[in-house]
């Protein structure tokens, strides 16, 4: 991670370095007067003399690390009549004062590129093709999804769909990742690129585990406070050793290509405007891709879904369904399967409902507090083979 005078000298060296370079197959460069690609006005004046002109620029929502809008073309290109830009600063683009090198869009190109050409993809489940990489701006141009496309939460929460449905959605969607994470372990040379994004370490360890202790001890967090009583001094040992084995693993996994941040929020859904059918999903924001614990991307992906059924129990049939599906694909897809990967991948559900399910909006303290309990006993339990078995959503891959 970036220190502070590193990040503000690297912003600096930004902006400078973005008004003196562009992809030489462009035509002109913007003007000399500095341009803040942080705003849709900076954006399309910069643009303005390129083959990626626009008409309009418009701010995306949704995002929390990069500036991201997407651009209405003068003229198509290569067949686009819109393209999505991402404008990458050195820290979060939602919280200024965490850093984020923009190394970051090297190792999302790649992955983007490495992906789309792998033979993972179908016809339901593909990713964004990059169509332009300025690493000296630090953006990237990206196929646009879909103007009507959701969020697979967004979906989720306001257009739930039926059973079929989401049992299509989510076989699609596992086997996908299963069909990644086989593919991604047979990538000597890839693995080895992406070794060198320390930050995605960092990150995959900070934002869950590095919270998990904290969080249980001071009881800052409403959802936290309402606990019945103080974690025992003896649990809290069990999880700070959890704690500890997942932080090492994270920082030393060499064996296995994730996708690192592979959540309802990063799957785009196409649905059929009248019928309301299925008809692709995009898989987006692989910033985080690295070698690392493969059941992190499943825990990670079945703890928001589960949120769904937490916080809106109405939906939970869907959310369960949807649920069942992708497990049943992941394992018939994902190659030889670790032992632990059940086990892993419930104890991280068990982290991620602690530490992020009660900070990101989901519901008030009284109904957060459940999800913080339902998480202490995934963290308690993931170590149970016939808990696994027969009491959590793990069958599939037991």
């Amino acid at each position: 991670m970036l220190g502070n005078g590193v990040q503000a000298l690297n912003e600096i060296l930004i902006v400078i370095a973005g008004l003196q370079s562009f992809d030489p197959r462009c035509t002109k460069m913007a003007s000399s007067i500095a341009l803040d690609l942080s705003t849709a006005s900076g954006v399309e004046s910069y643009l303005a003399n390129t083959q990626f002109a626009a008409t309009r620029v418009v701010p995306l929502a949704g995002g929390v690390g990069n500036f991201t809008f997407r651009l209405f073309l003068s003229t198509p290109h290569n067949g686009h009549r819109t393209v999505i830009l991402k404008h990458a600063k050195p820290y979060v683009a939602l919280s200024p004062d965490f850093p984020f090198s923009v190394d970051r869009q090297i190792y999302e190109s790649r992955a983007l590129e490495e992906v789309k050409k792998s033979g993972v993809c179908s016809d339901l489940v593909d990713v964004p093709a990059v169509i332009h990489h300025d690493k000296t701006a630090n953006f990237l141009i990206i196929e646009d999804c879909g103007e009507q496309a959701l969020t697979l939460k967004q979906l989720m929460l306001t257009a739930t769909p039926t059973l079929e449905t989401a049992t299509r959605i989510g076989a699609a969607l596992g086997e996908f990742l299963g069909r990644f994470h086989a593919w991604g372990q047979e990538q000597k040379d890839l693995l080895a690129f992406f070794d060198q994004n320390e930050q995605a370490k960092n990150i995959t360890a900070i934002i869950t585990y590095g919270r998990l202790i904290p969080m249980l001890t001071t009881r800052k967090v409403p959802a936290v406070e309402l606990l019945s009583e103080p974690i025992p001094q003896e649990d809290l040992d069990a999880i700070q050793a959890i704690v500890d084995e997942r932080t090492a693993q994270i920082h030393t996994a060499k064996t296995a290509l994730t996708m690192g941040d592979f959540w309802t929020g990063n799957v785009l859904i196409n649905m059929e405007p009248s019928s309301g059918e299925f008809l692709q999903a995009n898989v987006i924001d692989w910033e985080l891709a690295k070698p690392g614990i493969r059941a992190l991307d499943v825990g990670q992906f079945c703890a928001e879904m589960h949120c769904v059924s937490i916080f809106h129990p109405e939906k939970a049939n869907s959310a369960d369904a949807l649920i069942k599906a992708f497990l049943a694909e992941y394992r018939l897809h994902c190659g030889e399967m670790e032992d632990h990967l059940a086990g892993t991948a419930a104890k991280h559900i068990g982290a991620h409902l602690v530490t992020i399910a009660p900070t990101v909006g989901w519901g008030p303290p009284d109904e957060s507090v459940k999800a913080v309990q339902e998480g202490l006993t995934y963290l308690w339990e993931g170590c149970s083979s016939k808990w696994l078995r027969e009491r959590s959503m793990f069958a599939p891959l037991t």
